[in-house]
């Protein structure tokens, strides 16, 4: 069972890294029509008494039990809470529900053994509801102090009505995902939080950073980041607290997207055995220059752009996982997408927004070559041949010593050819290649290219100015 017991002798009854990352697998729990076997049926309850419903009805080996898992997964993963006395003992306290003003759903529990004399705060990761607070704390907010977000807010604010402190002398709070950055995000407000534990949560936006600085350096110790190493959502934005870093278990066997589910810490054993695997490196270098380009790609624009990139890239994101959600890999899939991406260049409330994020894109990878270079090695590492064509595209652009004649060529075919000549045009890409857009939108895919292009020599990368901030 997953070691690390001799953590438990730091404090009072202080639960493992292991054991609480159990609680975090347990917050995504699969409902059921019935409703029997989730928490919410058994707040108040223990723990041990909602495995036994699980033992007793185990799910089928196949069953899409949802985030990566598959039924037998989730079995063995009840077995193996199940084998732990103190997990089975600890009482489901609260289970709740964001539902206050701008809240998007977001799930957390309470989680206690009295005669261990610890609290166990459980935030999960992104509700249906919560992708666009998500990306909205990448920049400045709508918030009193113009830099948390409405969501962290809630949590913050559910967290001082439970009163812990009064009972416990020890509050662990924890997360994975947007649950890890809610959880840090309440160890720098609270000095009842004896510490944090975040699985793959991301981090706070150069405002937030400069706001609390002071906050974050008087508190920041508290806090422990687990980070998977290929994991892309742990990367984004600044990152406070120590980073421990871990390999990921049938690490060829699964898509870079699995990467972030949080089964993939769990490596399994002979005779119901669990462990984790820390890795020996830091971050690995290919995310090293996908977090150093959107930092600097942040740090370029004003904060009223930043903004509207934020509330893009949220909207886009939503949409992919939404797809995602379909019939995965089918054709249709993959061609709504594509319509999507092409309505919100050509459509979007903010298409100049996107036009100089594919400018800076280009640009950077003209000073910064790594970045192709770290796309393409994913995408081969992992398989995702979507990742491997974009990287070469934009190598491909960005170096290519004709694209100013492209440019202008492109500008003299907007202004003079006639309607007959995108007619054509569209007919032969429905023919050749199935994509299927009208005459008038490829006139503007050309205009909107041809103002990517020409943005690229307004763009100046400054050097250095992707690293995180420092506190």
């Amino acid at each position: 069972m997953m070691g690390e017991r001799k953590n438990r002798k730091m404090g009072a009854g202080m639960l493992s890294v292991g054991e609480i990352l159990l609680l975090n697998q347990l917050m995504y729990c699969p409902k059921e029509e019935d409703g029997k076997r989730t928490m919410d049926a058994y707040q108040g309850n223990t723990i041990g008494a909602l495995l036994d419903s699980w033992r007793q009805k185990p799910f089928l080996d196949e069953a899409q039990c949802g985030f990566c898992m598959k039924g037998r997964e989730w079995n063995r993963i009840v077995q193996l809470i199940a084998g732990n006395p103190e997990l089975c003992d600890m009482r489901i306290q609260n289970v709740h529900w964001d539902e206050a003003d701008g809240g998007g759903g977001g799930m957390s529990a309470v989680f206690t053994q009295s005669h261990f004399g610890e609290a166990i705060v459980v935030f999960r990761g992104t509700a249906a509801g919560e992708w666009r607070d998500d990306f909205l704390g990448g920049a400045a907010t709508e918030e009193t102090d113009g830099v948390s977000t409405i969501q962290q807010k809630n949590a913050w604010e559910w967290y001082g009505s439970l009163g812990l402190m009064e009972h416990f002398s020890q509050i662990t709070v924890t997360g994975h995902s947007k649950g890890g950055n809610k959880a840090k995000y309440i160890a720098l407000m609270e000095d009842s939080v004896s510490r944090c534990l975040s699985f793959d949560g991301q981090g706070f936006s150069d405002e937030f950073i400069k706001k609390y600085r002071e906050r974050i350096r008087k508190r920041q110790q508290v806090i422990e980041n687990h980070n998977m190493e290929y994991d892309y959502v742990n990367i984004l934005l600044n990152d406070v607290g120590k980073d421990i870093y871990y390999q990921r278990f049938a690490d060829e066997k699964r898509g870079f997207w699995e990467n972030h589910c949080v089964n993939a810490f769990f490596w399994f054993g002979e005779e119901n055995t669990c462990f984790l695997v820390r890795s020996g490196k830091r971050e690995v270098k290919e995310l090293q220059e996908l977090n150093r380009f959107l930092n600097s790609c942040l740090r370029s624009l004003s904060e009223e752009k930043k903004v509207a990139a934020m509330e893009l890239l949220g909207t886009i994101v939503e949409n992919r996982l939404e797809n995602k959600e379909k019939e995965h890999g089918s054709e249709k899939t993959k061609e709504e997408e594509r319509d999507y991406l092409l309505h919100l260049l050509l459509h979007g409330e903010n298409p100049d927004v996107l036009v100089y994020l594919l400018a800076y894109l280009l640009k950077y990878q003209q000073v910064e070559p790594g970045l192709a270079d770290a796309i393409e090695r994913i995408g081969k590492r992992f398989g995702v041949l979507s990742m491997q064509r974009f990287a070469k595209v934009i190598e491909g652009i960005s170096n290519w010593q004709y694209s100013d004649i492209l440019m202008r060529g492109a500008g003299i075919l907007v202004e003079v050819a006639p309607e007959i000549f995108w007619d054509k045009l569209q007919k032969f890409l429905v023919d050749i290649y199935g994509i299927m857009i009208s005459g008038k939108d490829l006139h503007r895919v050309a205009e909107r290219m041809i103002e990517v292009i020409q943005m690229q020599s307004e763009i100046q990368i400054l050097p250095g100015k992707g690293e995180d901030m420092d506190v």
